[in-house]
């Protein structure tokens, strides 16, 4: 552990955080961590982990866990280790609290942010020997193209049956209410190339078959439900009738079970309709990224964090999301009453993202805060 800054925690824990936080950020931001190449993240947060006193470790897949024995239930504390391309290491720039990017990459705060937050709490908790429940520290891979990382990892033997994710979703501090589904779906129009100055009937237009679905992109089902098409290519040239089409789509919804199933069916059977009456072939395909959840608000550490936030002097906030996290597959998959609270990160995956200290500090200390409680429920 870096020695001056233990004493540091040991002699100004409300000054200090800030500073630790601001530091373990700058030293994540310099490491390329972009999907699939997170070998080097991880080793330096399994270095900060073990110098703690975690018992840690490496999946499978890459995800670091680390342990921490204490009193009470176990909870879980989640943030995801990788970042959309670009994703390059750097250094970020500092304006007065807030940090961005230096212009060539994204912050990659979305979720360093969170990595930052948990390892700062850790580290106040172990320096100032704070009363703490049994520790389960994990920190993911892949989550941004599909959440692998989350749905590979195996807690059992730790007994863990609740925690908290920090990623971004809103203002800092705000707790997603529920998490939406995600169905990506492919689509092959097959139909037949023709001149359009000659018999029309002599062809199938590709692009008239998806016109005559009649889907929308944009919001459905009263506000349950988005649908997108992200990537459509079509034709040869300006004097052909395009014969063929592939389309990259996707489902963002509340619903579940049998509900969702039924709204992915109906648009497929939209396409495969419209290939029928345009005399064309249609292949979809779909892939379930992520399940939908809805956090009870009477659980016992989400209480426990809502009491420490309104104490303060805080607003307490919860919203519901279209966006993925992992607690899509913690709690949607896995079953863990885990819950998001958001990093507060501003135009995230972009050369403009943004995230300001004070507010992980704040993060970082409601934790701290939280932690304490546990132990002694």
């Amino acid at each position: 552990m870096d020695l001056e800054l233990t004493i540091y925690l040991i002699n100004d824990i409300i000054v200090v955080m800030k500073e630790a936080i601001e530091r373990t950020f700058y030293s994540l931001a310099k490491v390329d961590s972009v999907s699939k190449n997170e070998s080097a993240i991880t080793s330096l947060v399994t270095d900060r982990l073990v110098a703690l006193g975690f018992d840690t470790k490496r999946d499978e897949i890459g995800n670091v866990i680390g342990f921490l024995p204490g009193a009470g239930q176990p909870i879980l504390l989640n943030a995801h280790l990788d970042g959309v391309p670009p994703g390059k290491g750097h250094i970020p720039l500092k304006s007065g609290d807030i940090l961005k990017s230096d212009g060539s990459t994204n912050l990659r705060a979305d979720d360093i942010a969170g990595v930052a937050i948990i390892l700062e709490a850790a580290n106040v908790i172990v320096t100032e020997q704070k009363a703490h429940p049994p520790l389960v520290v994990a920190f993911t891979v892949q989550e941004e193209i599909g959440l692998w990382g989350a749905k590979a990892l195996n807690l059992a033997e730790y007994g863990v049956t609740q925690g908290i994710v920090f990623d971004n979703a809103f203002e800092a501090g705000s707790v997603v209410s529920q998490g939406s589904a995600y169905v990506a779906f492919d689509v092959e129009i097959i139909g037949k190339e023709t001149h359009p100055g000659k018999d029309l009937t002599q062809g199938a237009n590709a692009i008239q078959v998806l016109l005559d679905t009649g889907i929308r992109a944009g919001e459905a089902d009263d506000g349950k439900t988005r649908v997108n098409i992200g990537i459509l290519s079509a034709g040869k040239a300006r004097n052909v009738v395009p014969g063929n089409l592939t389309l990259q789509g996707e489902v963002r919804s509340f619903l579940q079970g049998q509900d969702l199933k039924a709204r992915v069916d109906q648009l497929q059977s939209a396409f495969t309709e419209a290939a029928e009456r345009n005399r064309a072939e249609v292949k979809f395909s779909t892939k379930q990224l992520a399940l939908a959840y809805k956090v009870d608000s009477d659980e016992p550490l989400l209480q426990t964090y809502k009491n420490v936030v309104e104490q303060r002097g805080g607003i307490f906030e919860m919203k519901e999301t279209f966006v993925a996290s992992d607690a899509n597959a913690l709690r949607g998959e896995k079953g863990l009453n885990v819950f998001v609270v958001s990093t507060g990160v501003r135009n995230e995956h972009s050369v403009e993202e943004t995230v300001d200290l004070s507010e992980l500090e704040q993060l970082g200390k409601d934790l701290v805060k939280v932690l304490e409680l546990a132990s002694t429920t």
